[in-house]
């Protein structure tokens, strides 16, 4: 997983002590050019057992290694002293009580202001020492193989750390996220909505999961994507406030399939509203009537049912390749669309369509729907609209006129 780098003290100025250090207990041992102790730290009592009235001025290798490595101990110390070549490795120890335990030490050598020569040993439980290095191993590879997309804002809702599936998701590499906010990286998302939600978490502490967002990202630009984020703060040992993690999972197949059974389960209540409102009586035109009312608003701003004038004489309704199409208007309902309401004819009315027409090449099809999107085309003065044809006893009898009005002239028209 990527990560920032450490920022500057003067960009913050003094914090507080980092809980790593207290986890490990190092223990820290000056000993003078004998090899006697003469600094023995709090933490130096708690590992090897003995308290700093034992310790002081007793020859180390007596009292923090094992006897049987002494010798090597002491030549190891030698070279130190002798070279100012630092040493680092794991002894077994034994405790004041006689119990054995394996730790890690550093060695180096320090000079004084007098030219005084020292050394200084470190050391910590080798047990501990490997559990923090498991730990943080198997975070790194947990954090780096996730296929889910994780990252660390700092309070300043700067990115510190990004892993390779976020990289993925947002089409970015993970160098050019850090240092930066989401509004910079990410400019098409709902910036303003995401960065109150990691603000609240920062400052209440409360868990933010399966927020749902949606918007692109230059891993895919020309198409929206939807995503669950959570969100949790992140402390130290301390309980100081580091930043907030996310983690970013990609919904857009669930969220689209979602949309269609929303929209299937709309279809089917539709379907079974017109079954109870359309057919009621005998009456031509108080079933046109239902038929444009349980189009809108459901299917369309506008609805219009319109019958062939030759129904209505008995004529057959079979139109020729050069025939017009002379069509009379039964009903027609719109919702929120007074202008495309006064722009169509009025029930009753009957209009005469060249073989060219759009309607009248819907009719002569006979179970062919069209349709056209635009913003220039008008059907006198609104959107064009959208005419399935219907049928009655294997016969076209009558366009059905649908559409939706908006900016972008949107029309549609059923799927059967």
């Amino acid at each position: 997983m990527s990560a920032a780098g450490s920022t500057s003290a003067e960009a913050f100025g003094p914090t507080g002590p980092s809980g790593l250090l207290d986890v490990l207990n190092v223990a820290s041992v000056v000993l003078d050019p004998t090899g006697r102790i003469v600094l023995w730290s709090p933490q130096a009592e708690e590992l090897f057992g003995y308290p700093a009235g034992e310790a002081l001025g007793r020859y180390a290798a007596h009292v923090m290694v094992h006897e049987r490595h002494v010798e090597l101990v002491v030549k190891l110390f030698s070279d130190v002293m002798a070279t100012g070549r630092s040493w680092e490795g794991a002894f077994p120890i034994r405790r004041k009580d006689g119990s054995t335990r394996l730790v890690e030490f550093r060695n180096m050598r320090l000079v004084d202001d007098r030219g005084d020569v020292y050394a200084l040993g470190l050391a910590a439980d080798r047990s501990t020492v490997r559990l923090l290095e498991r730990d943080l191993a198997l975070s790194t590879r947990m954090v780096t193989q996730s296929p889910i997309g994780l990252a660390v804002l700092d309070t300043r809702l700067r990115y510190l750390s990004v892993n390779p599936a976020l990289e993925r998701i947002d089409g970015v590499p993970a160098a050019e996220h850090l240092g930066r906010t989401v509004r910079e990286v990410l400019p098409m998302l709902d910036v303003d909505s995401l960065e109150s939600a990691v603000l609240e978490v920062l400052r209440t502490g409360v868990p933010l999961v399966d927020r749902f967002a949606m918007g692109r990202t230059p891993a895919d630009p020309d198409q929206d994507h939807a995503w669950s984020i959570s969100l949790y703060r992140l402390e130290d040992t301390r309980d100081t406030v580091l930043g907030v993690a996310l983690s970013v999972v990609d919904v857009t197949d669930q969220y689209r399939a979602g949309v269609e059974a929303e929209a299937a389960r709309r279809r089917l209540a539709l379907i079974a509203d017109a079954s109870a409102r359309i057919g009621t009586s005998l009456d031509l035109e108080r079933t046109a009537g239902e038929l444009a009312d349980v189009a809108v608003p459901e299917l369309a701003d506008i609805a219009a049912v319109d019958l062939l004038d030759a129904v209505v004489s008995g004529r057959r309704t079979s139109l020729g390749p050069s025939e017009h199409a002379v069509i009379r208007a039964l009903a027609v309902r719109a919702a929120d669309a007074p202008d495309a309401l006064s722009a169509a004819d009025p029930p009753g009315g009957i209009a005469r369509y060249a073989p060219d027409r759009l309607v009248t090449e819907c009719v002569r099809t006979a179970g062919r729907s069209w349709w056209r999107r635009s913003t220039t085309r008008t059907w006198r003065g609104s959107p064009a609209p959208r005419r399935p044809p219907h049928c009655w006893r294997g016969r076209v009898c009558t366009p059905i006129w649908r559409c939706r009005s908006s900016r972008a002239a949107r029309c549609w028209a059923p799927s059967t």
